[in-house]
């Protein structure tokens, strides 16, 4: 062996290299390197070990006779491990760095089994090295064995606690993290507590991670999310407000702010707990912020709502915002569903939106789950005006809305016009052809930078002239996207159905012109 390749700092390396995220070095072939001789085996072991699925391995390297199978299908031990058998685990458990534990991996393995992991990780942690550790089940039969990966080492965490109702144990587990796991960076722990007084219980166990820059968490109450936002090494914070309380009350206290959150990511199963949550709070420094709705019900969201929620979200953060996203869950799965995206009062004004002129930095605009029918051209270009930076905008095209758009062709003008910067259009609007020689389409730039349109349910008239003025607007537009009536779950309804091949007719043309 050259000498180049004898330092195990070079060895590890190479051992480590990956082509298209796969490692060159198989398991298999890493074993074979382990075998061959010693300056090989201790580097080829480490890159083996280092990330590790399931407790299945660490079974398989004790010595044959030892385990068997139950009745149950699952691995199982015929005795105790000696200590000599103990110390032979320890020398591959050490070398984990990353271990993921899924239902399927807990479930393979027996009740002796457990235990002997757990007796053989006293007093220490069982994998004393380990920086990152994800463990997607709640089975509390299974607390006791995840306990023993607590350690000082762990930087990036993962707990799947979804699928059953809070507890005492899970709220007990989470509670300890911050005296086990102090290092944490990185805890993905969608889970509020079984009470309020566990809820108090984690947020203070949370608020003495010093190191924590990056976490996602249940909310019980504004209460939890006023600390957790205060966290000044805290800079993406993910929130999931399914278990949240609207009877509780914010407290009298001055709004509280964080000068270094960057992101914010926010689940919740309505518009209205949203805005409850984000009441009396300031982000002052947030610079991308996502909603996700998780409704139950077959409506997407109650209009009465949406006001108060973007008079709120206006108030919470700063002007320095740069992406807004709110994702709707909507679906047409029932004739109630049809009613809604017919229904007027799901169409909302200017006056709704305007909050949101605000956020004059914005580059990244999704509002495509609202019904944009009563927004018209004026509108829309004092929207692009205030967002002079827009690359991103998506305006009303998610759902199968049957209220004709107000927006025309000028609208789409205005928005190229003012935002030079946009990569992507995604709205809804009457395609009629313009003049081309007056204003606002004469003294607008072409816009190369837009190879793709998503238009929804837009209504077109004389497609072959449309598709010419889109062209010349947009000279590298490439293809038009649209709800197909043939290719969608939603019973769409005449008269927007009858267009699907007057804009295949423009896509032909947009294909041809880039020839």
């Amino acid at each position: 062996m050259h000498f180049c390749l004898l330092p195990p700092e070079i060895l590890l390396q190479i051992f480590s290299i990956c082509e298209f995220d796969q490692p060159i070095c198989s398991h298999a072939s890493l074993a074979s390197l382990a075998r061959t001789c010693r300056t090989l085996k201790e580097p080829a072991l480490d890159i083996l070990w280092q990330n590790i699925e399931g407790f299945e391995p660490l079974v398989a390297c004790l010595p044959k006779g030892i385990t068997n199978t139950d009745i149950r299908g699952r691995v199982t031990l015929k005795r105790p491990l000696s200590d000599e058998e103990c110390r032979l685990i320890r020398r591959y458990t050490e070398r984990i760095h990353s271990l993921m534990i899924s239902s399927t991996h807990l479930n393979s393995i027996g009740d002796r089994v457990i235990q002997a992991f757990i007796s053989a990780s006293s007093p220490t942690p069982l994998l004393p090295n380990l920086r990152n550790l994800g463990w997607w089940d709640d089975q509390q039969c299974f607390f006791p064995l995840l306990r023993t990966l607590f350690g000082p080492t762990i930087t990036s965490m993962g707990l799947g606690f979804t699928t059953r109702a809070p507890s005492f144990a899970k709220s007990t587990l989470v509670a300890s993290l911050g005296a086990r796991c102090p290092s944490i960076r990185e805890l993905d722990c969608d889970y509020s507590g079984d009470s309020q007084e566990s809820s108090d219980a984690i947020c203070e166990a949370l608020c003495g991670l010093r190191e924590l820059f990056r976490l996602g968490i249940g909310v019980l109450n504004a209460q939890m999310l006023f600390r957790l936002a205060s966290l000044s090494s805290l800079k993406f914070l993910s929130l999931n407000l399914r278990m949240y309380s609207i009877n509780h009350t914010h407290s009298g206290s001055t709004p509280t702010s964080s000068s270094y959150l960057e992101k914010v990511d926010i689940t919740a199963p309505s518009p209205f707990v949203l805005t409850h949550c984000l009441r009396n709070i300031r982000f002052l420094s947030c610079r991308s912020v996502i909603f996700h709705m998780e409704h139950g019900g077959s409506q997407a969201y109650d209009p009465r709502d949406i006001p108060d929620l973007i008079i709120t979200v206006s108030e919470c953060f700063s002007p320095t915002l740069e992406k807004l996203h709110f994702d709707f869950d909507i679906e047409c799965r029932n004739q109630r569903d049809l009613d809604n995206l017919a229904d007027p009062s799901f169409a909302f004004d200017f006056g709704v939106v305007a909050p949101m002129l605000s956020f004059s930095h914005l580059k990244y605009f999704n509002l495509d789950w609202i019904c944009t029918s009563a927004i018209n051209d004026t509108s829309l270009k004092i929207m692009a005006q205030s967002w002079p930076q827009l690359e991103h905008f998506s305006f009303g095209s998610a759902a199968c809305w049957m209220i004709p758009p107000s927006l025309t062709f000028i609208g789409l003008v205005h928005l190229i016009h003012h935002c030079p910067l946009l990569r992507i259009i995604e709205m809804p609007f009457r395609a009629y052809p313009v003049d081309v020689n007056s204003a606002p389409f004469s003294n607008t730039n072409p816009n190369e930078e837009i190879h793709e349109l998503f238009v929804g349910m837009s209504p077109i008239v004389d497609p072959v002239t449309v598709a010419c003025q889109l062209h010349k607007l947009m000279p590298k537009l490439i293809t038009v996207g649209f709800y197909d009536w043939y290719f969608t779950y939603s019973p769409v309804a005449p008269p927007l159905a009858e267009f699907d091949g007057d804009w295949n007719e423009v896509n032909d043309f947009l294909q041809e012109a880039q020839k």
